[in-house]
């Protein structure tokens, strides 16, 4: 592939490295670019500004991050009505969505896919007026997200993440929800509920067949005794669900659902938590070009 002219946006701590990032992934990058602008960001939601007011100018837009820098960034995007083809080079602790797309974790390998890689149409997740491209969840996935160690999280990468949600299953909490799926009521007790439109969190590769492109979230309800379940995601690179558990689980492929719990929870969004229930989610088919492995 080829392209005119092109966007490159990392964040501040990319550019402290011995070699910059923009060094390490220019000479690949520019044999599939004519020509590419490069913006460091340096504060959470910068990303978002800097493409809303300046994605529509590029035929590509390269992310250099990790889900949350995507997460920034397709927010920006997402409200654009002439939306650039984005390129993930993986930059994160877990890189969950670009994992889900086939994006190698190998960052050159990452950059050769601007040549070799083909665009697909990606879903994306809409909830109210925010936007996701890999989960959406409230319960222990919102608790794992806000208990992780910043410090830890530099220092040891995605070990945080499985840390957090350890200091997480000792004290689990159960919540009250009552959820509309597609004109089907939904209403129970649960210790986490996710709407996946991707198959990777934390790194581990979940057993519900979730895809980017088949136009539906899949909606997880993980009831009291489904509790186990979740605890085997921190032991284990590949779950294997038991009939016992399943047995503890809705699992739900849908286009829309709304959301209701007894007291206000808060909402995960590719692991930035920053909204609350009551809540509306809905896919949007096909809505954003990324590229990907063929």
């Amino acid at each position: 592939m080829r392209f005119k002219n092109g966007l490159l946006l990392y964040n501040h701590h990319a550019g402290k490295k011995a070699v910059p990032i923009s060094q390490q992934v220019m000479k690949t990058v520019s044999e599939s670019v004519e020509y590419i602008e490069k913006r460091i960001i340096s504060a959470p939601g910068e990303g978002e500004k800097i493409c809303f007011h300046l994605g529509d100018r590029y035929d590509i837009v390269i992310i250099y991050g990790g889900d949350g820098t995507v997460h920034d960034c397709v927010n920006g995007i997402a409200r654009l009505e002439k939306r650039p083809i984005i390129a993930v080079l993986p930059g994160g602790t877990c890189n969950d969505f670009s994992r889900s797309i086939g994006v190698p974790v190998d960052l050159k390998a990452a950059c050769r896919l601007l040549k070799t890689g083909v665009v697909r149409k990606v879903d994306l997740g809409a909830m109210n007026d925010r936007y996701f491209v890999n989960f959406w969840g409230i319960g222990m996935i919102t608790e794992t997200s806000e208990n992780i160690d910043e410090k830890k999280k530099s220092a040891i990468g995605k070990v945080s993440y499985y840390l957090s949600a350890l200091e997480v299953f000792r004290n689990p909490s159960y919540f009250h929800y009552m959820i509309e799926a597609d004109g089907e009521i939904l209403e129970g007790n649960a210790v986490m509920v996710i709407a996946l439109n991707g198959n990777f969190i934390g790194t581990v590769e979940l057993p519900f067949q979730a895809s980017h492109e088949d136009g539906f979230l899949d909606l997880i309800i993980v009831k009291k005794a489904g509790f186990s379940l979740v605890k085997e995601m921190i032991h284990t690179k590949t779950l294997q669900v038991t009939d016992e558990q399943k047995a503890n689980l809705e699992h739900r492929r849908v286009k829309l659902f709304t959301v209701h719990t007894g007291n206000p929870m808060r909402i995960d969004m590719d692991g930035e938590v920053y909204a609350s229930t009551p809540a509306v989610c809905k896919v949007k088919p096909g809505y954003i070009r990324f590229i990907s492995a063929i």
